[in-house]
């Protein structure tokens, strides 16, 4: 349960970085456009990481669950 806060918390903060970063972006001169490309690679491998974190702890719950489905719990 603990993960599942974690996964919310940095979703929550993925959807704020880039806010911030389009307004500093807007009150400083012109970057460089490796800034742009930095980004996306930082937000399009935090998604990726999000994702296989999900994708695990779906695959631990099912088989927690099926395991105590088969220890001679109800079901």
């Amino acid at each position: 349960m603990a993960a599942l806060g974690l996964m919310v918390l940095m979703a929550l903060g993925a959807g704020v970085l880039p806010a911030a970063a389009a307004t500093e972006k807007t009150e400083q001169a012109a970057s460089a456009p490796w800034d742009e490309i930095t980004q996306a690679l930082v937000v399009g491998s935090t998604a990726f990481g999000m994702m296989i974190a999900l994708a695990c702890a779906v695959l631990y719950y099912t088989a927690k669950g099926h395991r105590r489905q088969h220890e001679g719990g109800v079901g």
